[in-house]
């Protein structure tokens, strides 16, 4: 059977970050799992992220692990020819640490390398990003004058020439920072914590019972958000008061553990402070966009989201003959999100959720996620799939108990017309699971819910 054609994308993130930048592009995407770190004190750490509060589901913990360290290929599928570093300080085989510039697949890699490789290599060649594994941050190396893109900022990256400023993106990623932003979003009440010191458990326990009395004040229906959330984790609707109980529960049990991290290094970026948000009924769209250096927006996509049972975020929806009109219909609120993020210094990819209130028909944000986005390189695919009359696509994120190369195998004449991309996969040594992102494209809605379907029946069914 004849191999796949190479992908190429309509454009990558290196053409987005050189559009309106008259400067010569010296800089270095650094992608890492989330939830990473790297020698933290928590009586230092600046940059926590306590999004994984949850009510404990081992399994759903283990989805969520393999799901974290497959974000830096799955995000990176679209970066194009540019420097891409992926933290691996905690690899078994990090002596070998690979500098590849044609992304192909060598002897003796460690698995996981393996998998990131092989993921890249389904692209263009001149496409494909210049990759390193760095097994320590004393191990990435600039060029002079050169700075670094990140997903989210962290401490052990804080040595670096940033291109945002690690506490400027850290505030526009938070949920505290879109309450208080000035944009248009639901009505919000930010409940910051009174705190000084964490270390005193008298005092903690108490500020624990008011924080979680705060949730039982509200009127329903509301959300819940912690300060920073992604792919639904540390956000909780609360439309019963079954719901507002169990939610008053994870938080009584857990939230010590997030005030915990709260120390003198971090105090002025607010990172424990909750938002309870109205509910609004209507349709929610996910939009990406580029801000470039000169603070226009460029419209990349809009998406519908796909969410798993217990709310999480596992793929989107694109309808590429609608994309014209949907990026006219929400030009205004993207623009105005555009500006804001440049005016707090900001440029690179972005996403904001709007929902439309189904009663005033104002469009409102509710989230607005400062960095790639999960369905981000479906505006990239877009000649991809319409050159081949597909003109519906949707990435989703799946277990399987098969390998890849079964799962290949399985697809392979969808891989070789170019309807199935595996933009991601990892294997989770605990599990014995493999987590993949699969991106696949189809002439209209039904059979693209029909292939949607096939995928699912491929993987474990939750």
């Amino acid at each position: 059977m004849d191999p796949a054609v190479p992908i190429k994308l309509d454009y990558t993130l290196r053409d987005l970050y050189s559009d309106n930048n008259e400067d010569d592009l010296n800089m270095v995407l650094i992608y890492y799992p989330l939830q990473f770190g790297y020698n933290h004190e928590k009586s230092s750490t600046k940059f926590s992220y306590g999004y994984t509060l949850q009510d404990g589901d081992e399994k759903a913990a283990s989805s969520f692990q393999n799901a974290a360290n497959m974000v830096p290929q799955r995000y990176a599928f679209s970066a194009g020819k540019m420097p891409l570093v992926i933290l691996d300080f905690d690899s078994k085989n990090n002596r070998k640490e690979a500098n590849h510039k044609t992304c192909q697949i060598i002897d003796k890699l460690p698995a996981h390398h393996v998998d990131i490789h092989r993921t890249f290599a389904q692209l263009m060649s001149d496409q494909q990003p210049n990759l390193t594994f760095a097994s320590s941050p004393e191990s990435i190396y600039l060029d002079a004058g050169g700075q670094i893109a990140v997903l989210l900022p962290i401490d052990c990256l804080s040595h670096l020439p940033h291109l945002v400023q690690p506490e400027i993106h850290y505030e526009i990623l938070s949920k505290r920072g879109l309450a208080i932003s000035g944009l248009a979003t639901p009505p919000s009440q930010v409940i910051d914590t009174c705190l000084i010191d964490s270390g005193d458990p008298i005092l903690l326990k108490q500020e624990v019972t008011r924080i979680v009395d705060s949730i039982g004040q509200r009127q329903l229906p509301f959300m819940v958000k912690l300060p920073q959330s992604v792919s639904g984790m540390g956000t909780f609707a609360i439309t019963t008061e079954a719901e507002r109980d169990q939610v008053k529960n994870i938080l009584t049990a857990q939230l010590g553990a997030m005030l915990q991290q709260l120390n003198k290094c971090n105090q002025h970026l607010y990172p424990c402070s909750l938002v309870l948000q109205d509910f609004i009924n209507g349709p929610v769209v996910a939009l990406s966009l580029f801000v470039t250096k000169k603070g226009q927006p460029r419209f990349i996509a809009c998406c519908k989201q796909i969410f798993d049972d217990q709310g999480h975020w596992i793929g989107g929806l694109i309808s590429y003959r609608q994309q014209t009109g949907l990026c006219e219909r929400f030009a205004a609120t993207m623009e105005k999100a555009a500006a804001f993020l440049h005016s707090k210094g900001y440029h690179g990819p972005a996403g904001v959720d709007i929902i439309t209130d189904e009663r005033s028909g104002k469009q409102l944000i509710v989230d607005l996620n400062v960095r790639v986005t999960g369905t981000f390189h479906l505006g990239p695919l877009t000649g991809h799939f319409t050159q081949r009359r597909l003109f519906e696509a949707a990435m989703t994120m799946v277990d399987f108990s098969c390998s890849r190369d079964e799962f290949e195998k399985k697809f392979a004449d969808e891989i070789r017309n170019g309807s199935l991309i595996v933009s991601g996969w990892v294997y989770g040594e605990s599990s014995r699971l493999s987590h993949a992102a699969i991106t696949i494209g189809a002439g209209d809605s039904h059979d693209l819910e029909e292939f949607l379907e096939r995928i699912r029946a491929a993987g474990l069914h939750k």
